[in-house]
Formats: C-alpha cells, structure tokens, sequence
C-alpha cells in the first residue's frame, strides 16, 4: 500500500514537470498555461455535469428502494477525477481524462471490481 503514495507525492511531480517543460518548449509559457488552466475548466465542467447526472440517477433509485452502489462508485471516480483536473499537470489531466469519459470510467471500475474480488477469492482460499 506504501508504493502508490511513493508514486504519487514523488515521482508524478517529476513526470509532471518534465511533462511541463516539454510543452513549454512545444507551446511556449502562455500556450502550456492556457493549456493547462483550460483542461482544468473544461474538465471541471464535465464534472460537474456529469456528476448531476448521478446524483439524479441515484436519487431516483434510492426512492425507489433499488440498489445504488454502482452510482456511488461511479461518483467517487468521477469526483477523483474532477480532482485530477484541479492538480496542475499533464500528466494529471490524461488520468482526469480516462475518469471523466463515462466508457472509460467504467471499464476501469469494472476492472478495478474484478481485481478486488479476484484478491479476495484468494484471501478466502488461503484460510
């Protein structure tokens, strides 16, 4: 578990910044920081747009007493996403990208779900 976290606060940043430096050279300062503040706006958006639409499906199948876990799941991934934006980066922005495409999105919580339970079926085989 210690090994996502090392990945994250220490070699992202660095990805991050040569990513950074590479369109800076591409794009120039300006064009990197209208990139980068653009893909943040449009994907916030997207977001928030999307995340209306869960809320709405959720509500509706909590009134009427169906299950909503896949709409929370589905929210959370979403909401990590919308925050994957929000970190200045490219980097960042192509993860908040795959999380913001609804196919996409699920596809890789369906595979993330398949993991789990693959990890639990052995937990259960060993005791």
């Amino acid at each position: 578990m210690f090994y996502p976290f090392v990945i994250f606060f220490l070699i992202l940043p660095i990805i991050e910044i040569w990513a950074l430096i590479k369109l800076g050279s591409y794009f120039g300062f300006f064009g990197t920081l209208t990139l980068i503040i653009g893909t943040a706006v449009i994907g916030i958006y997207i977001a928030k747009q999307q995340g209306l639409g869960i809320i709405f499906s959720l509500q509706s199948k909590l009134a009427q007493g169906r299950q909503a876990l896949p709409e929370i799941v589905e929210g959370i991934a979403l909401l990590l996403g919308a925050l994957f934006f929000i970190i200045p980066g490219a980097i960042t922005d192509l993860f908040g990208i795959v999380l913001i495409i609804p196919s996409l999105r699920r596809y890789l919580l369906k595979l993330a779900v398949n993991k789990i339970i693959d990890e639990l079926r052995k937990r259960e085989k060993r005791h």
